[in-house]
């Protein structure tokens, strides 16, 4: 056999096994691309079993029906009949279809918090530029609230449960708190005006807020009162926001060039999920352990977070409250959930089964993690976590009762020369 046939001989074999090893490797990516689309659409299904609403807009199940403005939650888990009386089903309609439209938009760059809401104009939803170049809800007060001799402003701080996803800009509780406690001033003949801000932001967990009220008060505001709702949302293992490693890949590609496309591979996906499922550490020879360790983690992340509040509230003169919210992902009743459930939700319960019971009794927070039951059997939640228009107004009342405006009336403000920053004196 001369050399060039043995050349052709074992590059035609050569040949042959990179074909059949490119072939194995886009067959196992064609199984493992349908594998994770039927895992994909598994959680967005809709559920289109049940009957339509008298409006046409909904299934009888509380779920929306598909208009082309609609959400996978809005489709698969979110629930018409929480909102009972507030609002009829084609203004529930009109609701979501800007909330979508908001969706569209995204989110804008924010310096150190990451990100906040954009400036939107509805109906029922609008989020306005405050001075200090930051977004902010927009909070409904009552059309009685006149001017008082005095303005107490109250900054509100939280996720999506504070921002209000899913409801009008009058029924989130940051509305209700001021209309609850603008009354409670002029039955009281305080003479003052409360005016509630609404720093609320989707997916935000305390670490971010921290930051998002040092940014508040660099900007100059001061508010007399500031209050953090939270407990939903817990904060990534490494303490980052949610959208760091879309940040991070962008970063990278800004200054190396772009690596991510091989990430959508079904093979690297499913690589990276092995690595991610079985890379944690185990801990012997007890159960549950690493979820306990991880509960009293996540604790003092909170109580951290507190303690820096307070540092930087005493600095610049303001007072702050603290509240452990109710929480959907931890003691909601299941019955009550509309037709669909989170996949999430098995897993999430028992985190939050784990992280509650790690929270000390004397942590400083006020702790309304047992309002559902105080509630009733009644609809308190439209999806997996956020509130109905009443059962936002009830958790603005439980917030109200631990607020004392005669004092908050009562404070002394002064500037500092020295630093700019007024000091409040208490009596």
């Amino acid at each position: 056999m001369s050399a060039f046939e043995k050349f052709a001989r074992g590059y035609k074999s050569a040949a042959l096994i990179v074909f059949n090893t490119l072939l194995l490797l886009i067959v196992i990516n064609l199984v493992l691309f349908m594998i994770f689309r039927a895992f994909d659409e598994a959680k967005i299904t809709p559920d289109t079993n049940s009957a339509y609403s008298k409006s046409g807009h909904f299934h009888e199940n509380g779920t929306a029906v598909d208009n082309g403005k609609r959400t996978a939650s809005n489709l698969n888990i979110f629930d018409y009949r929480a909102f009972e009386d507030s609002m009829s089903e084609l203004e529930i309609s009109e609701m979501l279809d800007e909330f979508y439209d908001d969706s569209q938009l995204g989110f804008e760059y924010q310096p150190w918090s990451q990100y906040g809401p954009r400036v939107f104009s509805g109906k029922y939803l609008n989020v306005d530029l405050e001075p200090n170049g930051l977004a902010v809800r927009r909070t409904i007060e009552s059309p009685e609230t006149g001017a008082g001799e005095r303005t107490i402003k109250i900054y509100a701080f939280g996720g999506s449960t504070t921002f209000g996803s899913g409801v009008p800009d009058e029924h989130t509780w940051p509305s209700y708190l001021s209309q609850i406690l603008n009354d409670r001033a002029r039955k009281e003949n305080l003479d003052i005006r409360v005016e509630v801000t609404n720093y609320g932001r989707v997916g935000f967990y305390p670490t971010q807020e921290l930051h998002l009220l040092l940014g508040v008060l660099r900007s100059g505001q001061r508010p007399e009162l500031s209050i953090f709702l939270d407990g939903v949302n817990l904060g990534r293992d490494d303490d980052t926001p949610a959208l760091t490693p879309s940040y991070h890949r962008t970063i990278n590609e800004a200054q190396v060039g772009s690596d991510h496309k091989w990430q959508s591979l079904p093979m690297v996906r499913a690589a990276r999920s092995l690595i991610a499922r079985f890379s944690s550490p185990a801990i012997p020879d007890e159960k549950g352990a690493r979820a306990r360790v991880r509960a009293e983690q996540l604790v003092e992340r909170f109580l951290q977070f507190r303690n820096g509040v307070l540092a930087i509230s005493d600095l610049y003169g303001i007072q702050s409250m603290f509240f452990l919210q109710p929480d959907g992902h931890y003691n909601y009743p299941i019955h009550l959930y509309g037709s669909g459930k989170s996949p999430s939700l098995p897993r999430a319960r028992e985190q939050k089964k784990e992280f509650y019971a790690a929270f000390p009794k004397n942590s400083g927070f006020v702790d309304l993690t047992g309002l559902f039951a105080e509630w009733g059997d009644r609809k308190a939640i439209m999806d997996a976590a956020h509130y109905s228009p009443n059962f936002s107004k009830f958790v603005a009342q439980k917030i109200a009762d631990q607020i004392d405006l005669s004092a908050l009336k009562s404070v002394e403000t002064e500037d500092v020369v020295a630093t700019g920053i007024p000091k409040i004196h208490y009596p």
